[in-house]
């Protein structure tokens, strides 16, 4: 019986301990030769489309992270910008003249490259009292070249609403855009109108170190002021970048003052 190499399936002579091909010891029997062939192709195999791609387990995490951590994220930015919108406390001020921005006569500067050209409109003084303020940072965002040198806004009001403050009931809803936002609770159209026309959001440039330290130390809600200085527009340029800022000249209406402040002097709460 010929002897087949259970190794290389080479035929050997009847007589052949070991492969001629592959030294390999031989088999004595066909038959047992025979089974391990069978044996091998009776496993199951699996055929793999050339197309295929074996899914991406790490991606599919990450997607389902992403998915869970986002919104959480983006739900604290929110609450963050509420927060910072809605407030009406003081939380001091940062900046600094002759470092984060300085005058040169008609101009004004800033650290991060804006240059500014200062239009008096007229001059200016207001008598009132702090019914609300927020300050402002050159990293709030979205970012404003003016927060850099404007660090605050006084919500100020005059005439009556200074003298009895108690008449009118209201509540500031929020800073944004640097616009304030209030609303009136009383139902006198009267003291509404009033009221209206006697308050107004100041924006305030500090114009020398003395006013800026008042502004940082001294003043709180509520405070009795009196402001000096005058009313401004504003335009500025840093390359091809472009940023007009004009003021209004009457309190009162929505409108909003843009006050280059000289001098402040604070009193004592009502």
């Amino acid at each position: 019986m010929t002897k087949y190499c259970p190794r290389c399936r080479i035929e050997n002579p009847d007589d052949a301990l070991w492969c001629d091909n592959c030294n390999t010891k031989l088999l004595e029997k066909l038959e047992i030769n025979e089974e391990i062939q069978r044996s091998e192709h009776s496993k199951p195999q699996v055929v793999i489309p050339s197309n295929y791609q074996v899914p991406n387990q790490s991606r599919k995490i990450v997607l389902k992270v992403s998915a869970i951590v986002f919104p959480i994220f983006l739900t604290f930015i929110l609450i963050m910008i509420y927060f910072n919108n809605v407030t009406s406390d003081f939380t001091g001020i940062n900046c600094k003249i002759n470092e984060d921005f300085w005058f040169e006569g008609n101009s004004l500067f800033t650290s991060d490259g804006w240059t500014f050209t200062i239009t008096k409109v007229r001059d200016y003084t207001l008598d009132g009292i702090v019914l609300a303020l927020n300050t402002y940072s050159k990293n709030d965002l979205p970012y404003r070249p003016i927060n850099v040198f404007s660090p605050i806004d006084l919500v100020i009001g005059t005439g009556d609403v200074k003298n009895n403050p108690e008449t009118y009931s209201f509540t500031i809803t929020s800073f944004r855009d640097r616009y304030v936002y209030w609303e009136f609770r009383g139902n006198s159209q009267e003291n509404y109108n009033y009221f209206r026309s006697h308050t107004g959001n100041n924006h305030i440039i500090p114009h020398n170190e003395e006013v800026l330290d008042e502004l940082a130390t001294n003043l709180s809600k509520n405070n009795l002021i009196f402001l000096e200085g005058s009313l401004v527009n504003l335009y500025g340029t840093r390359d091809n970048e472009h940023y007009t800022w004009n003021t209004d000249t009457t309190i009162g209406n929505f409108h909003c003052e843009i006050i280059l402040l000289d001098n402040i002097t604070i009193s004592s709460s009502i």
